[in-house]
């Protein structure tokens, strides 16, 4: 999924009032706690990330990839919720937020090596 597709998904679904630099931001804050918690510690990952700002493409393909990229969607609506001060909502679009980064963190864990200087020793 592009960074485009996710807005207009979440745009199409879930009609807000939240400007479009907005909903970029947040995609771009959460692909960076994804890549530094998460990809950067496994084989294969990407050299670095620097976030999705004003003059990344709208092409630009987000870390999360099908089957798991509707994290995408439920990271925006949880965010709007927030915004909105829909505090229900919010719950409700949070635990399903969190059950699909778990999902893809899982999947992670599942199918990459870790980076042997990402090991721990005990």
């Amino acid at each position: 999924m592009t960074l485009q597709e996710a807005i207009d998904r979440f745009d199409q679904l879930y009609p807000n009032a939240l400007e479009q630099h907005v909903k970029r931001s947040i995609l771009s804050d959460f692909d960076g706690r994804l890549f530094t918690e998460v990809l950067s510690l496994y084989e294969g990952a990407p050299a670095a990330f620097a976030g999705y700002g004003e003059d990344a493409a709208p092409h630009t393909p987000l870390l999360v990839s099908y089957p798991y990229d509707d994290i995408y969607v439920k990271l925006l609506c949880a965010e709007n919720d927030s915004v909105n001060g829909d505090i229900e909502r919010y719950n409700n679009a949070a635990l399903l937020l969190n059950a699909a980064y778990e999902r893809y963190v899982n999947h992670i864990n599942r199918t990459r090596r870790r980076k042997q200087s990402a090991r721990v020793s005990c």
